[in-house]
């Protein structure tokens, strides 16, 4: 499994990240684990609206208020909440409907979904993380990894189970499933030719794609082991169109070399209403750095980063992505909602990176990145994915690196603020 997200296994969330030297990349392990000023909002009330969750991640609203989630899974566990260390069918998706009501109704609606754990640093798990709606009923899911990066890993694995690593996968509505591409398969190979490159991380070649949005006849995924966005076209080419730097630190206060510390992990993507792409990194490893090498590091910003990307431009990709937002703390989810930016940031500096908080982030009339709210630290454990309905409330996947069974369980909670 690479966390690579951590490191870029980015659960491999599931309950922890892989510990990597600091000039190494964080791809999000999320696995299971996984400079404006910032107002504070009155602590929020969460209200479950899905409980019993196998490691929720992406969300996604469809049809008549239903919000769909993916949940990674448990590994090779079996499937009713234990854990196991490999590759087994225990992913899934699940829809949530009533949800104002006092009793939402929550039911999987498709089941097998390829899913991977690991015990490297305690149960970690990836698979299906990402999922985003177009069109009537046409779910889009991202799973994690790549084909190559796990027989790479595992070389006896079934062929089957590890050609579903990587792959976009479109769900109908009758249940029925297709690969639309392999997303995975591509990136893999891209860093593999790229590998050595001065802006390439070290742990090169590495694929894990983590989340998809779905717009326009298009499906855009980010990669948080590749660090890059790519664009699925209608025939099923995957071109890569941008590409996210590692941070870099000083190597001596005020001198003129750096140090790049770990990887950028991009972990969410949503489109505004300027009809740019916005992508939000992890950045795990580096926000960590900080506190643990030279001791004028911990004096430096946040290392977490909104990009924003035209998805139309012609700029070569390794420079197309510009900062639209910077200073914030591991990224994992993002999504506009009544012409603000949020993010679901997965631990937080002000609770001393034992919680996580979702903020919101105001879009000014010339496009810039306007004041931010934090709409409660220390409510929400592990968020992850983020979705925003009609009406403007906000929901967030949370306990996002735990399984169905358990003190903490993994959940779908809405934010009241």
């Amino acid at each position: 499994m690479n966390m690579q997200l951590a490191e870029k296994t980015l659960d491999r969330p599931a309950v922890g990240f892989r510990t990597a030297p600091s000039t190494q990349s964080w791809a999000l392990g999320l696995g299971v684990w996984l400079a404006a000023a910032v107002t504070l909002s009155a602590a929020p009330q969460l209200t479950p609206v899905a409980t019993g969750l196998n490691n929720p991640r992406g969300l996604a609203f469809g049809e008549e208020g239903t919000l769909f989630v993916a949940e990674a899974g448990l590994g090779a566990g079996d499937g009713l909440g234990g854990f196991g260390d490999g590759v087994g069918l225990t992913g899934s998706i699940t829809e949530i409907k009533r949800l104002h009501s006092a009793h939402p109704k929550a039911r999987r609606v498709v089941t097998g979904l390829v899913s991977l754990g690991t015990s490297e640093r305690g149960p970690e798990v990836v698979g299906a993380d990402g999922i985003s709606l177009q069109g009537e009923g046409n779910l889009f899911v991202i799973m994690a990894e790549s084909t190559a990066g796990v027989l790479a890993e595992d070389p006896g694995l079934d062929p089957g189970l590890a050609s579903q690593f990587g792959q976009l996968l479109r769900l109908s509505p009758n249940g029925k499933r297709k690969n639309v591409a392999d997303v995975g398969a591509v990136n893999y190979a891209w860093t593999a030719a790229n590998a050595g490159q001065p802006w390439a991380p070290p742990e090169f070649p590495d694929s894990n794609p983590y989340a998809v949005l779905a717009v326009h006849g298009r499906q855009y995924v980010v990669d948080a082991g590749a660090n890059t966005l790519s664009e699925v076209r209608p025939d099923g080419t995957v071109n890569i169109i941008a590409f996210f730097p590692n941070p870099l630190f000083p190597a001596v206060p005020g001198g003129p070399g750096v140090i790049p510390i770990a990887d950028a992990v991009p972990t969410c993507v949503a489109q505004g209403p300027d009809g740019y792409l916005y992508v939000g990194t992890l950045a795990f490893g580096a926000n960590f750095a900080r506190f643990g090498g030279a001791p004028f590091w911990a004096s430096l910003p946040k290392q977490s980063k909104i990009y924003r990307v035209n998805p139309k431009s012609s700029k070569f990709f390794v420079t197309e992505a510009d900062v639209w937002a910077d200073n914030l703390n591991p990224i994992t989810g993002c999504g506009f909602s009544r012409g603000a930016l949020y993010v679901t940031e997965f631990l937080t500096q002000e609770s001393g990176y034992t919680t996580g908080d979702v903020v919101r982030i105001a879009t000014k009339r010339n496009g810039q990145a306007g004041n931010r709210t934090a709409l409660g630290v220390g409510a929400l454990n592990a968020p992850n994915g983020f979705a925003a309905d009609e009406d403007g409330d906000i929901y967030v996947s949370n306990n996002s690196t735990s399984a169905g069974v358990g003190p903490v369980t993994g959940e779908v909670v809405r934010v009241n603020y």
